[in-house]
């Protein structure tokens, strides 16, 4: 299963900014993505407080989550998995490395 959606949110506690998110569903995992669309906050700087508010709003257990990142205005030359220590389903502590060129294909074609 597929879904996609635009996500508003306020970066930076105060401004209003707006990323894509696009999610795969297959037997239980979640992978996420958010894509930034050059609308207030980046997706890296606002990563933990978008990775916990999916989760919140659409229900998931962490732990069946795998977050990506991508950005729309670089054709996507970046692509990246974001991988967080969780505590009360807050995420925390991002950390980046390149994604799998497979995992891009998911979600991008």
């Amino acid at each position: 299963m597929t879904q996609q959606f635009n996500f508003d949110f306020l970066g930076n506690g105060i401004m209003r900014s707006r990323c894509n998110v696009r999610i795969f569903s297959d037997d239980g995992e979640h992978f996420i993505l958010f894509e930034n669309l050059g609308i207030g906050t980046s997706v890296t700087n606002a990563s933990e407080q978008l990775a916990s508010a999916i989760v919140q709003k659409m229900g998931y257990d962490p732990d069946d989550c795998e977050f990506f990142e991508t950005y729309k205005e670089n054709d996507y030359k970046e692509f990246d998995r974001i991988t967080y220590t969780w505590k009360d389903n807050e995420a925390h502590n991002a950390h980046w490395t390149p994604a799998l060129e497979e995992i891009k294909n998911l979600f991008l074609g």
